[in-house]
């Protein structure tokens, strides 16, 4: 796939939907061992120049104590047409793994923000999510049910 030069300027972040949010803090200590999870998945419409991003964020301890966000990212994105190929086979897009790493980027950073923000009022208000390389994320993806 050619690379096509990602231009910041042609990518609007339109919306943010908080789908899911689950926030366990009833016997938190300083002890508990979390483990810290994110996954995501991409949906797109190539005629609105649209990318969807969902973010799956978890940071658990044990099934009942920890944090587990679901958030919506919807980009609109001027020059969609140069971030991917048609894959002749299957007739569907492939885009570039800059491309969505860049968005996934932003959509986590983003993230860690809104979470940090509502934590602010339990026993996780000094938690601060962990920096995640945009490129590792994209191995982390699920797919739809």
């Amino acid at each position: 796939m050619s690379k096509s030069t990602i231009i910041p300027e042609k990518i609007k972040l339109n919306h943010i939907e908080v789908i899911n949010t689950y926030i366990n803090d009833d016997t938190i200590n300083k002890n508990l061992n979390f483990e810290f999870n994110i996954a995501h998945n991409t949906k797109h419409n190539l005629e609105d120049q649209s990318i969807k991003i969902e973010l799956f964020i978890n940071l658990l301890s044990s099934k009942e104590i920890g944090v587990k966000f679901h958030i919506d990212f919807y980009f609109q994105i001027e020059d969609l047409q140069n971030h991917y190929e048609l894959d002749k086979d299957k007739n569907i897009p492939v885009f570039s793994g800059q491309f969505i790493a860049t968005l996934l980027g932003i959509s986590f950073s983003t993230s860690r923000g809104i979470i940090y923000q509502q934590l602010q009022e339990t026993n996780f208000s000094k938690l601060i999510l962990p920096v995640v390389s945009p490129s590792k994320m994209l191995d982390m993806r699920i797919e739809d049910e």
